[in-house]
């Protein structure tokens, strides 16, 4: 397990969850997916969108 934390590059929505521009987010990788935070919780992705969707997030720290 790799956990990590983001910046939100602009204000984004993804259904009912938003991220907030310039606030910091933990994103926690698994084998198959990843989970990301939000405002209103957090989101659980396939691997396979990973690049398109982190490429709105600025990666600060790494564990």
């Amino acid at each position: 397990m790799k956990t990590y934390r983001v910046i939100a590059k602009d204000n984004l929505e993804a259904g009912q969850h938003t991220w907030t521009k310039g606030l910091d987010y933990e994103v926690v990788e698994k084998t198959d997916y990843f989970t990301l935070a939000s405002n209103e919780g957090s989101l659980n992705y396939f691997n396979e969108v990973k690049n398109a969707v982190l490429e709105n997030f600025k990666v600060t720290e790494v564990n």
